[in-house]
Protein backbone atom coordinates (compact mmCIF):
# COMPACT_ATOMS: atom_id res chain seq x y z
CA UNK A 1 0.00 0.00 0.00
CA UNK A 2 2.85 2.36 0.77
CA UNK A 3 4.28 1.73 -2.71
CA UNK A 4 0.97 2.68 -4.33
CA UNK A 5 0.94 5.93 -2.37
CA UNK A 6 4.49 6.74 -3.56
CA UNK A 7 3.59 5.87 -7.15
CA UNK A 8 0.45 8.02 -7.02
CA UNK A 9 2.45 10.89 -5.53
CA UNK A 10 5.07 10.63 -8.30
CA UNK A 11 2.33 10.40 -10.95
CA UNK A 12 0.61 13.45 -9.48
CA UNK A 13 3.87 15.43 -9.47
CA UNK A 14 4.63 14.34 -13.04
CA UNK A 15 1.11 15.23 -14.17
CA UNK A 16 1.42 18.64 -12.53
CA UNK A 17 4.68 19.28 -14.38
CA UNK A 18 3.08 18.17 -17.66
CA UNK A 19 0.22 20.62 -17.09
CA UNK A 20 2.67 23.46 -16.36
CA UNK A 21 4.60 22.54 -19.52
CA UNK A 22 1.37 22.59 -21.56
CA UNK A 23 0.45 25.95 -20.07
CA UNK A 24 3.92 27.24 -20.82
CA UNK A 25 3.60 26.14 -24.47
CA UNK A 26 0.15 27.56 -25.12
CA UNK A 27 0.11 28.96 -28.62
CA UNK A 28 -1.88 31.79 -30.18
CA UNK A 29 -2.01 34.61 -27.63
CA UNK A 30 -0.03 36.29 -24.92
CA UNK A 31 -1.75 35.28 -21.66
CA UNK A 32 -3.61 38.09 -19.98
CA UNK A 33 -4.67 39.74 -23.19
CA UNK A 34 -8.16 41.06 -23.08
CA UNK A 35 -10.08 42.22 -26.10
CA UNK A 36 -10.98 45.42 -24.30
CA UNK A 37 -7.40 46.31 -23.41
CA UNK A 38 -6.04 46.49 -26.94
CA UNK A 39 -7.91 45.59 -30.09
CA UNK A 40 -4.91 44.93 -32.41
CA UNK A 41 -3.48 42.46 -29.86
CA UNK A 42 -4.14 39.51 -32.18
CA UNK A 43 -2.07 41.04 -34.97
CA UNK A 44 0.52 39.07 -36.89
CA UNK A 45 3.25 41.32 -35.46
CA UNK A 46 2.32 40.40 -31.91
CA UNK A 47 2.31 36.73 -32.83
CA UNK A 48 5.81 37.13 -34.25
CA UNK A 49 6.91 38.94 -31.10
CA UNK A 50 5.45 36.17 -28.96
CA UNK A 51 7.41 33.54 -30.86
CA UNK A 52 10.56 35.66 -30.60
CA UNK A 53 10.33 36.24 -26.86
CA UNK A 54 9.02 32.78 -25.98
CA UNK A 55 12.26 31.27 -27.31
CA UNK A 56 14.54 33.91 -25.74
CA UNK A 57 13.17 35.02 -22.38
CA UNK A 58 15.03 32.41 -20.31
CA UNK A 59 18.35 33.61 -21.78
CA UNK A 60 17.65 37.30 -21.16
CA UNK A 61 19.75 39.11 -18.56
CA UNK A 62 16.53 40.07 -16.73
CA UNK A 63 15.25 36.47 -16.42
CA UNK A 64 14.44 35.45 -12.83
CA UNK A 65 15.10 31.80 -12.05
CA UNK A 66 11.94 29.84 -11.41
CA UNK A 67 9.73 32.04 -13.54
CA UNK A 68 8.07 30.78 -16.71
CA UNK A 69 6.41 32.02 -19.86
CA UNK A 70 3.13 32.58 -18.03
CA UNK A 71 4.98 35.12 -15.87
CA UNK A 72 6.81 36.91 -18.69
CA UNK A 73 4.14 36.95 -21.40
CA UNK A 74 2.00 39.56 -19.58
CA UNK A 75 5.08 41.79 -19.21
CA UNK A 76 5.79 41.65 -22.94
CA UNK A 77 2.13 42.30 -23.69
CA UNK A 78 2.08 45.21 -21.25
CA UNK A 79 5.15 46.69 -22.94
CA UNK A 80 3.55 46.39 -26.39
CA UNK A 81 0.28 47.98 -25.27
CA UNK A 82 2.09 50.74 -23.37
CA UNK A 83 4.30 51.47 -26.38
CA UNK A 84 1.20 51.78 -28.56
CA UNK A 85 -0.47 53.97 -25.91
CA UNK A 86 2.53 56.31 -25.70
CA UNK A 87 3.58 56.73 -29.34
CA UNK A 88 6.85 58.55 -29.82
CA UNK A 89 7.72 58.56 -26.13
CA UNK A 90 10.89 57.14 -24.67
CA UNK A 91 10.64 54.25 -22.21
CA UNK A 92 12.46 56.28 -19.57
CA UNK A 93 9.89 59.07 -19.87
CA UNK A 94 6.99 56.78 -18.97
CA UNK A 95 8.77 54.18 -16.84
CA UNK A 96 7.47 55.46 -13.51
CA UNK A 97 3.87 55.40 -14.75
CA UNK A 98 4.41 51.87 -16.09
CA UNK A 99 5.82 50.79 -12.72
CA UNK A 100 2.91 52.38 -10.88
CA UNK A 101 0.36 50.46 -12.97
CA UNK A 102 2.13 47.08 -13.30
CA UNK A 103 0.36 45.46 -10.33
CA UNK A 104 -3.06 46.21 -11.79
CA UNK A 105 -2.04 45.11 -15.30
CA UNK A 106 0.07 42.00 -14.68
CA UNK A 107 -2.75 39.57 -15.37
CA UNK A 108 -1.64 36.72 -13.10
CA UNK A 109 2.11 37.14 -13.60
CA UNK A 110 4.15 36.50 -10.47
CA UNK A 111 6.70 39.14 -11.49
CA UNK A 112 7.15 42.24 -9.40
CA UNK A 113 7.99 45.39 -11.35
CA UNK A 114 11.74 44.97 -10.76
CA UNK A 115 11.51 41.60 -12.57
CA UNK A 116 9.05 42.71 -15.27
CA UNK A 117 10.87 45.93 -16.11
CA UNK A 118 13.49 44.25 -18.30
CA UNK A 119 10.88 42.46 -20.41
CA UNK A 120 8.77 45.61 -20.81
CA UNK A 121 11.88 47.61 -21.73
CA UNK A 122 13.06 44.87 -24.11
CA UNK A 123 9.90 44.86 -26.23
CA UNK A 124 9.71 48.67 -26.06
CA UNK A 125 13.22 48.90 -27.54
CA UNK A 126 12.36 46.26 -30.15
CA UNK A 127 9.30 48.24 -31.23
CA UNK A 128 11.35 51.45 -31.38
CA UNK A 129 13.92 49.63 -33.53
CA UNK A 130 11.37 48.34 -36.04
CA UNK A 131 9.62 51.74 -36.19
CA UNK A 132 12.64 54.07 -36.01
CA UNK A 133 10.77 57.26 -36.85
CA UNK A 134 8.19 56.75 -34.13
CA UNK A 135 10.29 57.83 -31.16
CA UNK A 136 11.91 61.06 -30.13
CA UNK A 137 15.53 59.92 -29.71
CA UNK A 138 16.65 63.07 -27.96
CA UNK A 139 17.87 62.69 -24.40
CA UNK A 140 15.12 62.92 -21.79
CA UNK A 141 14.71 66.41 -20.38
Amino acid sequence: MHDNHDQNKKHSQHSGQNQRDRNDRQENNFPGRSEASHAPASSAAEGQDEARYRTRYRDAAYYSTGRNWRDYAPAYHYGRVAHDTHPGERFEAVEQALADHWDSEKQGSRLVWAEARGAVRDIWKHLDDIHPGSVDRRSPR
